[in-house]
């Protein structure tokens, strides 16, 4: 009896593993930045760490106007059923509407949140204080974050501030299932052979 064990822990173990998996593609964090280093995680660009205006920690802001994307996350990320949640801080200092802080990703030029007029899933609020934005989406394999502070809004240089991004992956419902189902399994046997 002891050998019918095994399989449905080992199916329970691997269930659970792929869902709390650190950085798994079934479900987890896949990318988290607080900008309280550096910005080896982005590519180069106008991208600079500053003190936080309002708080007693570091974010990032741009030197210049960009268009198209700035700094890009180094890594690309992959959720199996392709579902996301992107979650970050963002601060408009412009004193209106319009600041110009983005951000997207590629591949697919999208652009999930945004100030400025340009089309975006969730309006980024400039109202001078942080404001916690968290924007669930469907997208490809393989994509890499994009922060701008866009040349086509009515802001300056330096009047949007970013931080504590985390991307996270949303697991499938099969893979919920799958470690139920191997729970459910070795609860089962083992309160046979008790």
């Amino acid at each position: 009896m002891k050998r019918l064990l095994i399989p449905p822990a080992i199916l329970a173990i691997f269930g659970w593993l792929l869902v709390l998996g650190p950085g798994c593609a079934f479900g987890g964090v896949l990318f988290l930045e607080d900008f309280e280093t550096d910005l080896s995680q982005w590519t180069s660009g106008q991208g600079v760490i500053v003190n936080d205006p309002l708080e007693a920690d570091q974010a990032l802001t741009f030197t210049g106007l960009n268009a198209g994307g700035d700094i890009w996350t180094v890594a690309s990320f992959t959720s199996i059923p392709g579902q996301y949640i992107l979650s970050f801080d963002y601060l408009g200092t412009c004193g209106s509407q319009g600041c110009g802080g983005f951000v997207g990703y590629d591949p697919g030029d999208v652009w999930l949140a945004g100030t400025g007029g340009w089309p975006s899933l969730v309006t980024l609020p400039d109202t001078g204080q942080w404001e916690h934005i968290t924007v669930p989406f469907t997208g490809p394999a393989g994509i890499s974050l994009k922060v701008e502070d866009w040349s086509g809004a009515g802001g300056v240089a330096g009047d949007v501030y970013f931080d504590n991004f985390v991307l996270t992956a949303v697991p499938e419902p099969a893979t919920y299932a799958l470690v139920g189902l191997g729970l459910c399994a070795f609860a089962l046997l083992r309160r046979r052979s008790a």
